[in-house]
């Protein structure tokens, strides 16, 4: 059925560059699955063609012919220039036709809301979505710059999605969208198109920072992302605990320390030493692998005054943490560069408070594995990516020097005195 149809408003607003690209489309948009085509309609009754100074654009002459732009093409995943990454995402195509188009796919009513003030984005859930710090750093962030403005009166059509991982993070769609997710490689392809007044293909905001926002696209900050966690996961703790000085004894507060493990690669070898040290200072100690429940993740993170961990997409979570609570990374061998750059700079936009803890050679399971002057010590630096990734990520891991480390977590209470 043709319902919910406006007539042409304007060109389509495209911008290319940057982290993302997007277009921005108004009018008769119909998104057909089949053909990973978004048609921008021109109707001959279009105030458009009749007052828009921008007509001349696309040569639209008094017979109302038009000669249509060339076609936009969208790759809608946020990571431009990772051709790895991109090589896995499926193109979409903006097209701008006349309503007399041969080919022009008609109005599938197909689990769309007939409502015209609800737009759709369209985006993709490809390449490393599957990785838990890639799915908040390449799109979760996005699509809340993205889609926080219409306050859920946006239709959320997925692309290269897995039903695990739209499943992952259902509580953020809904958060979005008061419409169900519809998973647009998955219509069924029967010649029709599904119709909106107004489609965004692709997403906003994305810096070339990771964990951040780029505040020259919109109002939105990290900290308004948090915000908006907090309450989608009904998160109740907005602060970190307050310690008092030692003149005030009239309450015994205990701050709460996360640890962070993991079971396969940069794992912490003497954990048990860590936890009793860390007992002995005065935390109550929690030790978890942050795995794919996300509402648990959440729950957990944001109950920690003290969140530590080695380097790793476990430490994602804290965007999860309350306001002043500590994060604290603990850097394996030649991985300082990713650590500062996915954990260090981004957590200055959080409201948190950051610490490090590089560790020496000595507390590296590297040691074991390579004499004290071969290459993978001597010249990390001269290894490429391939070669890197499986020496110092996949194959490397912690025993945390307890002496060593102790004066970390004495910092992380004196920062919650503060």
């Amino acid at each position: 059925s043709e319902v919910g149809r406006q007539p042409f408003a304007k060109p389509a607003t495209c911008r290319f560059g940057g982290r993302s690209d997007y277009c921005d489309i108004e009018g008769d948009v119909r998104v057909d699955p089949g053909s990973a085509t978004v048609y921008q309609v021109l109707h001959p009754s279009s105030d458009f063609i009749a007052k828009s100074t921008a007509a001349e654009k696309y040569q639209i002459n008094n017979n109302n012919n038009i000669s249509s732009p060339p076609p936009a093409v969208i790759k809608p995943y946020p990571r431009n220039g990772d051709e790895a990454a991109m090589g896995q995402i499926r193109e979409w195509t903006v097209k701008l036709v006349p309503a007399d188009h041969p080919g022009l796919p008609l109005c599938s009513s197909h689990r769309v809301h007939h409502d015209d003030s609800s737009p759709a984005l369209v985006f993709s859930l490809g390449a490393y979505f599957g990785n838990y710090f890639h799915a908040f750093t390449d799109v979760l962030v996005s699509l809340f710059v993205t889609a926080r403005p219409f306050d859920r009166r946006l239709h959320l059509l997925v692309t290269n999605g897995h039903h695990l991982q739209v499943a992952k993070f259902a509580t953020m769609w809904q958060a979005l969208s008061r419409y169900e997710v519809i998973d647009i490689d998955k219509v069924q392809p029967d010649g029709k198109a599904l119709c909106f007044s107004r489609v965004i293909l692709g997403l906003k905001g994305r810096d070339g920072k990771e964990l951040s926002i780029n505040t020259s696209e919109t109002q939105y900050t990290m900290k308004d992302f948090k915000h908006f966690l907090r309450s989608a996961y009904s998160l109740n703790k907005t602060t970190a605990i307050k310690l008092q000085t030692e003149d005030d004894k009239t309450t015994t507060l205990v701050p709460r320390l996360l640890i962070i493990s993991r079971e396969r690669t940069r794992t912490f070898t003497n954990t048990e030493e860590i936890m009793t040290m860390a007992r002995d200072l005065g935390y109550q100690v929690t030790v978890t692998e942050l795995d794919s429940n996300v509402s648990r993740s959440a729950r957990l993170a944001n109950r920690a005054d003290v969140m530590m961990g080695i380097h790793g997409a476990g430490l994602t979570n804290m965007v999860f943490l309350p306001e002043d609570a500590v994060v604290i990374q603990v850097v394996p061998f030649a991985v300082d560069w990713f650590a500062t750059n996915y954990f260090g700079e981004p957590s200055k936009g959080m409201e948190v408070r950051y610490l490090e803890y590089k560790i020496e050679r000595e507390e590296s399971s590297l040691v074991k594995q390579y004499p004290p002057d071969d290459v993978v010590f001597t010249d990390p630096s001269s290894f490429r990516w391939e070669e890197f990734s499986p020496i110092y990520m996949l194959n490397q891991n912690v025993t945390l020097n307890v002496t060593r480390f102790r004066p970390v977590l004495l910092e992380a209470l004196e920062l919650l005195h503060q």
